[in-house]
């Protein structure tokens, strides 16, 4: 599967900007986090990464009212595209707790942490004067990752898991995270 490929995938089905920019951000973390984990590593199991990033919310708005399907109900949408096996489990495994498919991989574990954090880091830009990336620190993400009345909806307990499931501190898993996203800062528009 190609990045082309999965983006048409995303785009078909997938219709809100905003949710389209989280998906971006998202693939973006999961290639850094990625590189982090595994430097100077295979570029075909980045570029899977990358994918299940991508891709891991296309259902979302088929399923917005079902939640237990989301995650899975790409793949009926989809039934005659050929996913690859492990982004199609990252993707039912990133809502595990409705799907009942469990996380086992780096890659599974992943998804399921940098997807939280793209929405802690936009909320921390919509904040700034300019509603841009570029001001925002790792510090201040830091600081309102800790004040839970800031951008509650975030699942601030499944970001600290990148300590224990990835092996890397929060503070470095936010500044990778933050610097992932202001590389593609006008691809999501902030």
């Amino acid at each position: 599967m190609t990045r082309d490929q999965a983006y048409k995938i995303l785009t078909t089905h997938l219709k809100n900007k905003n949710l389209v920019n989280h998906c971006l951000a998202t693939e973006a973390c999961m290639e850094a986090t990625h590189e982090r984990l595994h430097p100077g590593g295979n570029e075909e199991e980045k570029k899977e990464w990358s994918l299940a990033g991508l891709l891991h919310d296309a259902d979302y708005e088929t399923t917005k009212d079902t939640p237990q399907r989301h995650g899975l109900a790409l793949f009926e949408l989809e039934k005659d595209t050929d996913f690859p096996q492990n982004i199609k489990y990252a993707i039912q495994a990133h809502n595990f707790e409705m799907t009942g498919v469990e996380p086992q991989s780096d890659m599974d574990w992943a998804l399921i942490i940098c997807d939280p954090i793209t929405g802690l880091i936009v909320a921390n830009a919509l904040v700034t004067p300019n509603k841009k990336l570029s001001e925002v620190t790792p510090e201040s993400v830091a600081k309102k990752f800790r004040q839970k009345a800031f951008a509650r909806g975030v699942e601030r307990e499944k970001i600290a898991l990148c300590e224990e499931k990835l092996g890397i501190p929060l503070e470095e898993f936010i500044k990778l995270n933050l610097e992932a996203m202001q590389n593609i800062s006008n691809n999501i528009g902030l």
